[in-house]
């Protein structure tokens, strides 16, 4: 499974020694005299995981993305991308509390524009 981590308290993204068990616990993984120790990570870990979909620009998205939408012809929305497990589905939560969910029927029709910590730009094109 892909996945991404945001530290929160240094406000960075790490990109290594990270590792994310089947069962969702994050660790942290060092080298040692002994060899490779893991750890539980930090709270101020924050794990998003790929939802095995790319948009149109061939991007994976992850939880946590903010992706702009086509949803119908003439309307485009903005929302973040998360998991509602009452629908056991990835959705695009928008900000008046309207949601559409995600398939990859849809992939050709969406773009990442940004995610919770680096924030958006609405770009139009």
């Amino acid at each position: 499974m892909e996945y991404r981590v945001f530290d929160t308290e240094k406000g960075k993204w790490i990109r290594r020694y990270t590792y994310l068990s089947p069962e969702g616990i994050l660790f942290i993984v060092r080298r040692s005299f002994w060899g490779w120790t893991k750890k539980f990570a930090p709270e101020s870990y924050i794990c998003h995981k790929a939802i095995d979909l790319y948009d149109k620009n061939g991007e994976m998205v992850y939880e946590g993305d903010y992706i702009k939408a086509q949803v119908e012809e003439n309307k485009a929305v903005i929302g973040l991308v998360v998991f509602a497990h009452e629908l056991s589905a990835y959705i695009i939560l928008c900000d008046d509390d309207i949601f559409y969910t995600l398939g990859s029927e849809v992939a050709e029709h969406i773009q990442i524009i940004g995610n919770v910590f680096d924030g958006y730009e609405n770009n139009e094109e």
